[in-house]
Parts: structure tokens; C-alpha cells; sequence
């Protein structure tokens, strides 16, 4: 092997070095990295990696979870469509016996346009008084929401 042969693959090495501590926070040579918020990949995990598969897996659940939490509020609730309504304190203690994860589902629900309620939040007690609302019929959800495979807008409706 020649000298000229010998110093390139020392100068890839280094290279390669230089490049692992810029990404590395507790090297001298880090550099802050700069993020394009309007991109498509911004906060999302590389494509094909084991977080990626995780969020997948993830956003399918949420699609199954608020799904039932819409089938189990169509069971209780009183009125008819577009009035269909439940208060939270019954809400909360008949979902309590499936899952503990309520309010978060009722959030998702809120942010897909599944149901309406007053307030930011919703706590137990305090506003077991408060009316959840579906704005959508059991039938139509069934019918138009489908699952997309992207976690943070997991759910989608087709006509």
C-alpha cells in the first residue's frame, strides 16, 4: 500500500471523526443544529427506524381507542343527533372500568372534530356537570374515519 493511499484513508477517518463529534453535545466541535419547521420530516423520527414503527403502531391505537371511546359515548349519551350529548362525571366513571386514558382520547376526539366541549381541560369532579357533545353520528364516524398511518394526524375522513 503506498503513502498517498495510506494518508486518504486517514483523512476519511478523520473526516468521519469531525462529522460524529458536530452531532455529538458533548464534544468541543458540537454545532447547534439548525431546523426547518416548514419541512415535511421536521420532529418526526428517520424513515424506517424502530421509532418510526413504534409511532405507527401508536397512532393505530389511538384510532382504535378514540373509536371505542365514541362508541361507548354513543351508548350513553341521551338525545338525538346533532344533540347527542353525556356529561363527563359518567362519562368518566363508565370508561373508567376500560381505560384510564379518557380525557386524553376526548382531546384527540375534540382536535378531529368527533365531539365539542367547554373548557381546555376536563377534571374529575370539577366538571363532571359539563356536556360532551358528538358532532358526528356513530354510523357516519364508522363509515368515513380511516386511519393514515402518520401518528401525529392519525385519523382522517374520507366522504
Amino acid at each position: 500500500m503506498s503513502a498517498k493511499n495510506t494518508i486518504q484513508k486517514f483523512n476519511a477517518i478523520a473526516a468521519k471523526t469531525d462529522e460524529t463529534l458536530k452531532i455529538n453535545p458533548y464534544s468541543d466541535n458540537y454545532e447547534q443544529p439548525k431546523w426547518d419547521k416548514a419541512a415535511n420530516d421536521y420532529a418526526r423520527p428517520p424513515p424506517g427506524s424502530k421509532t418510526e414503527k413504534r409511532g405507527i403502531r401508536a397512532g393505530d391505537y389511538v384510532t382504535r381507542e378514540i373509536l371505542f371511546l365514541m362508541e361507548v359515548i354513543n351508548e350513553n349519551a341521551a338525545g338525538e343527533h346533532p344533540n347527542r350529548s353525556v356529561k363527563f362525571g359518567p362519562l368518566f366513571y363508565t370508561y373508567a372500568h376500560y381505560s384510564d386514558k379518557l380525557v386524553g382520547m376526548l382531546l384527540r376526539a375534540r382536535k378531529y372534530g368527533l365531539v365539542a366541549f367547554d373548557g381546555e381541560m376536563l377534571y374529575q369532579r370539577q366538571d363532571d356537570h359539563k356536556d360532551i357533545v358528538m358532532l358526528k353520528s356513530l354510523d357516519e364516524i364508522k363509515r368515513t374515519m380511516r386511519y393514515t398511518g402518520d401518528p401525529v394526524n392519525c385519523i382522517t375522513f374520507v366522504p
